[in-house]
């Protein structure tokens, strides 16, 4: 059952704090109409919540991929924030966060379940956070 005061992860375990360390190493994973600050990870959601997802081992990995339009939420919104849901924790995944704390006007249950931009084949920006991390690719 979906609850939507699930508490907000931005750090469920190690592989996720890499693949941030890694985000704010490599500010050019941003695509170019984000505005991000160097050295964190603002604007890097959909590439991050992917990573991790693959990392984790895709489709088996229990985790549920969603997309947030701000456009459904904000009569003056734009674009989309991606993160994930662990059921079974109980518990949103926003690796595109500083904090938990800066996700508390994300509506997270106002989202849909969805599969990525790519389906459920890595991106290359996917593939390339894995790749130089040395942690294998699971798209099953």
């Amino acid at each position: 059952m979906l609850d939507l005061l699930d508490p907000i992860v931005v750090e469920p375990d190690e592989t996720a704090a890499r693949i941030r360390e890694y985000g704010r190493q490599n500010p050019d994973l941003r695509k170019n109409r984000y505005d991000g600050t160097d050295g964190t990870v603002e604007g890097m959601c959909y590439a991050l919540a992917e990573a991790y997802y693959f990392a984790r081992g895709g489709k088996t990995s229990g985790l549920e991929v969603y997309c947030l339009s701000w456009a459904d939420v904000r009569p003056d919104g734009a674009g989309t924030h991606w993160y994930l849901r662990d059921p079974e924790r109980g518990v949103w995944i926003d690796l595109g966060l500083e904090r938990a704390a800066d996700g508390t006007h994300i509506p997270y249950g106002e989202g849909r379940s969805r599969a990525w931009m790519t389906g459920y084949e890595p991106s290359k920006r996917a593939v390339r956070i894995l790749e130089d991390l040395g942690i294998g690719v699971s798209d099953s």
